[in-house]
C-alpha cells in the first residue's frame, strides 16, 4: 500500500545564524508549546531591554518614538550623553511624553508638529552605533510597556540599521548632531530613498517607511502570497485594500484568523471580514489595548515562505498617506512561529480554538499529488462533514460528503491547481491544494 503524502508538510529548519541577528520579544505571556522549532521570548520589563541597548552604545543613538513615559529609558539616554554618545531624539507634538522633562537639556529633540491630527510621527525605533536596530509596535510609555499587548524586534545588521538612519536623517534634516529645520521633512514631504531588500543571516527582510514607500501595497502583496494560513493582530484596521486582500485570501482557501482592537472606529474592516466568514475576535472590551500591528503568513509551512509583517504601521489610510511609520516583512520560519506562539495565546484567551504545528500536519492528505483525477483523501483530528474542491478564486466545483472520504475519488477538470476544503456546517476548517494533470 502506498503511503499517503501530506499536502501540509512541516520541515524543521534550525536557523542558528538568525538567532544572533533577529530577536523578537513580547511583553505578555505566550504559549511555547505551539512550536517545537523555537520558543518566543517574553518580558514584563522591556524597558530593561531598551536600557541595555542604550547602555551598550558607544558612539550614536538615534531614537524616533511617538511617546515616552519611562524615566528608566530617559535616565539611560542621559547617561549615554554624559559618556560622550551622540544622542538625537525625534517625537510628535501630540503625545504626552511625560518622561521627556527629565531629558538632559543638551540632548536635541525634534518634534513633528502634530497640531493637525493627521500629522503624526508614529515611529517606534532606535538605532545604536549604526548597526543595532530596535523596532516594533511598542511606545515607551509605562502603559504600553507593561500593560498593553506589544512586540519589539531587535536586529543586528548595519545595512538595515543604515536604512533606518537614512529615514531618521530625512526627518532630522541633517546627518549631524543638531536638526536642520530648513531641511527637515516629515510625512508626504519625504521621499522613497532607502534600500528595501536585505539578507540577514539566512533570512530575507523587506523594509518600508510610510507614507512614501507604498507600504500598503507591500502588505497586500504579502497577504496575497499566503497559501495556507494568515493570522492578523491589529490595533486599528480600516484600510479597504488590505481588507479586500484578507477576504480574497479566505475565498481562495487560506485559513484566516483576526484579532482587532478598535472595531468601532469609522470605516473599520472588522464587520466586513466577519461577514465574509472569517474567524475574528474583537478585543475592544478587553482590559488594556491590543496594540500589535502584525500578521503571520504560513508559519508552519517551510516550503510556503513563512513570514511576519510587523512594525508601527496600523492598517489605516492615515498610516499609508500621512503618518511617519516603519514596517518590516521578515521571511523566517523561526520568527513566524515565535509570533504564532503569541497569537495562539491571545486567540485562545478570547475563546478561539488553536491551530498549531501538531494539528497542521494532520490536516488534508491526498495521494497522488499531482493527480489525473483519481485520488484518495485522508484528514485526521478534525470533525468535518464535507470535502469541497474549488478553483483558485474559491468557487466550488465538486463536493463530497464525509461518507465518500478515505476512498478513491474521481473528478474531471482542466489542468491546473485546485483548492481542497474540509467543511463542517458550511464553515471551512482546513484547506490544501492539489494539482490536476490530465495527460
Amino acid at each position: 500500500m502506498k503511503k499517503l503524502l501530506p499536502i501540509f508538510i512541516i520541515t524543521f529548519i534550525f536557523q542558528f545564524s538568525q538567532a544572533q541577528t533577529i530577536k523578537v520579544y513580547f511583553n505578555q505571556t505566550v504559549d511555547n508549546s505551539v512550536s517545537s522549532l523555537t520558543d518566543a521570548r517574553t518580558s514584563a520589563h522591556l524597558d530593561d531591554t531598551i536600557k541595555k541597548m542604550i547602555d551598550a552604545a558607544n558612539a550614536t543613538i538615534d531614537i524616533a518614538v511617538w511617546d515616552n513615559g519611562s524615566s528608566m529609558i530617559v535616565d539611560a539616554l542621559n547617561a549615554a550623553h554624559l559618556r560622550g554618545v551622540q544622542v538625537r531624539y525625534i517625537t510628535s507634538s501630540n503625545s504626552i511624553n511625560s518622561a521627556l522633562s527629565g531629558l538632559n537639556a543638551a540632548i536635541p529633540i525634534l518634534e513633528r508638529n502634530s497640531t493637525i491630527s493627521r500629522n503624526v510621527m508614529h515611529n517606534k525605533f532606535i538605532v545604536a552605533d549604526g548597526e543595532q536596530l530596535l523596532m516594533g509596535s511598542m511606545n515607551f510609555g509605562n502603559g504600553s510597556i507593561h500593560d498593553d499587548y506589544n512586540n519589539i524586534v531587535l536586529i543586528n545588521d548595519n545595512n538595515l540599521a543604515n536604512a533606518y538612519t537614512t529615514e531618521f536623517n530625512e526627518m532630522w534634516g541633517s546627518n549631524g548632531a543638531q536638526p536642520n529645520l530648513a531641511n527637515s521633512k516629515f510625512g508626504v514631504d519625504k521621499t522613497d530613498n532607502t534600500t528595501h531588500n536585505f539578507t540577514i543571516g539566512s533570512s530575507s527582510i523587506q523594509s518600508y517607511f510610510s507614507p512614501t514607500d507604498n507600504t500598503t501595497a507591500q502588505i497586500v502583496n504579502a497577504i496575497n502570497s499566503a497559501d495556507y494560513t494568515l493570522d492578523i493582530a491589529m490595533f486599528t484596521f480600516i484600510n479597504n485594500d488590505i481588507g479586500d486582500a484578507v477576504i480574497a485570501a479566505k475565498q481562495r482557501g487560506v485559513y484566516v484568523r483576526c484579532i482587532v482592537e478598535n472595531v468601532s472606529y469609522f470605516g473599520s474592516e472588522y464587520n466586513g471580514i466577519v461577514a465574509a466568514g472569517i474567524s475574528a475576535f474583537s478585543h475592544e472590551s478587553v482590559q488594556y489595548d491590543f496594540h500589535h500591528k502584525y500578521c503571520i503568513i504560513d508559519a508552519f509551512l517551510s516550503s510556503s515562505d513563512p513570514q511576519v509583517v510587523t512594525g508601527s504601521h496600523n492598517w489605516t489610510n492615515s498610516a499609508e498617506e500621512e503618518y511617519d511609520e516603519n514596517t518590516l516583512i521578515i521571511h523566517d520560519i523561526s520568527v513566524a512561529q515565535q509570533y504564532s506562539e503569541e497569537f495562539f495565546h491571545r486567540w485562545t484567551d478570547l475563546g478561539g480554538a488553536g491551530l498549531t504545528e501538531n494539528t497542521m500536519h494532520e490536516l488534508i492528505q491526498v495521494f497522488p499529488n499531482p493527480s489525473n483525477g483519481n485520488f484518495t483523501f485522508y484528514l485526521a483530528s478534525l470533525d468535518f462533514d464535507e470535502i469541497e474542491i474549488c478553483d483558485l478564486l474559491g468557487q466550488p466545483i465538486f463536493s463530497f460528503n464525509s461518507n465518500t472520504l478515505n476512498s478513491t475519488i474521481h473528478f474531471k477538470a482542466t489542468n491546473g491547481v485546485y483548492i481542497i476544503r474540509a467543511k463542517k456546517s458550511n464553515q471551512v476548517l482546513a484547506s490544501g491544494r492539489i494539482t490536476y494533470l490530465n495527460e
